[in-house]
């Protein structure tokens, strides 16, 4: 069942507690240069058969990992990656199917092996990320910032019906998606406590201001 963007909830993509999900999942991963947090969505175009495959696997599995293609790792990912689930779906007009994902939570990847048809799989742990004590308003200058991304991008902003200006983990989390870092740099703000050190970078890069509001 294809769920709307728009049944967000307040603490949308936060993780207060481990979710009924996080039980130990073999799932499908898509190696991708593609780096995506919590509530974060993406559009992805599918081609390859295997991963047509992939989308059929992901509506009785709950989802599947979207994990940074990285040639220096075997089976050329990490072992962590990002679970999404597919909100949407349409055929693009040169005929590819086209899925949007939503970004669930972090997890932790081990047991990789590959299908008869080339699918990745993987075993899949839950994986905190940002903990409730990060601030849920006052995003302040970095939310209008990325409000004014949105309003000049149309095509990014389409992918949030209900954007969360004003909650600042959400804002920061947006903001490290899509700006042009290399997935290295971005890799540092995975861990649980990261969230202040990403605060102030965002700040510093944003900004211009070296200090956490």
């Amino acid at each position: 069942m294809i769920k709307d963007h728009d049944s967000q909830s307040p603490r949308e993509g936060r993780q207060s507690q481990t979710p009924a999900t996080a039980a130990e999942q073999t799932l499908a991963v898509f190696p991708l240069p593609l780096f995506i947090l919590p509530g974060g969505v993406q559009r992805l175009k599918i081609f390859e058969q295997r991963y047509i495959n992939m989308v059929a696997q992901a509506s009785r599995q709950g989802g599947f990992v979207i994990a940074r293609y990285d040639k220096q790792f075997a089976f050329n990912v990490p072992n962590w990656g990002t679970k999404v689930e597919i909100v949407d779906f349409h055929t693009s007009e040169d005929g590819l199917l086209v899925i949007d994902v939503k970004a669930m939570h972090l997890v932790s990847l081990d047991g990789f092996y590959q299908q008869e048809d080339g699918l990745l799989m993987a075993k899949s742990r839950y994986r905190a990320h940002w903990p409730d004590d990060s601030p849920l308003t006052r995003s302040g200058e970095l939310g209008q910032a990325l409000q004014e991304l949105f309003a000049q991008h149309p095509q990014l902003a389409e992918l949030y019906p209900q954007p969360q200006f004003k909650q600042l983990d959400w804002v920061c989390a947006r903001f490290l998606e899509i700006l042009p870092l290399s997935l290295n740099e971005k890799e540092k703000f995975i861990l649980p406590g990261s969230f202040r050190q990403a605060k102030s970078f965002l700040d510093t890069l944003i900004l211009g201001q070296d200090k956490i509001n």
